[in-house]
């Protein structure tokens, strides 16, 4: 009986520290920084864009990676991983390092949505994925507007 017990106690704890990170996981609120280190090779453009993440549990999150869809206007622009793995604070802010990458061939695709955003003097983007933390996927959908004069 003891032995059931302890055995029950050992897995409640262990679903409830899961729960605990998902649900910190599920609160972080997210905002972009400006586009840096700008490349244009090999058909694509690449740039970092710092995704800053504010946590406001008092928990700290464990992101292994994240993969998401960069869209401008619906259209589909490119990919934007996080490769490094980052521990995100308790009731702090950290940046991830985001790395972005669209292809001449997408940016063309998506050419129409673009020159209608260049001539509001804005540029929108939406990053659609999945954040991998702590051994769970939360989803994250998030979009962005930023006046393109500050990067060029």
């Amino acid at each position: 009986m003891k032995q059931g017990f302890i055995i029950l106690a050992i897995v409640l704890m262990l679903v409830l520290y899961i729960l605990n990170k998902v649900n910190t996981a599920k609160q972080l609120e997210f905002n972009v920084g400006l586009p840096k280190n700008i490349s244009l090779k090999g058909g694509q453009i690449s740039f970092d864009l710092p995704l800053n993440t504010q946590n406001v549990s008092s928990g700290s999150v464990n992101v292994k990676s994240a993969d998401f869809d960069v869209l401008s206007a619906g259209k589909f622009l490119g990919k934007a991983l996080v490769l490094q793995p980052t521990t995100i604070t308790p009731k702090g802010q950290t940046t991830l390092p985001v790395r972005v990458t669209i292809s001449y061939f997408d940016l063309l695709s998506a050419a129409g949505s673009i020159v209608n955003l260049f001539k509001s003097g804005k540029i929108g983007l939406t990053l659609d994925g999945l954040v991998y933390a702590e051994g769970f996927q939360v989803p994250v959908k998030q979009s962005f507007e930023f006046d393109y004069k500050q990067i060029l």
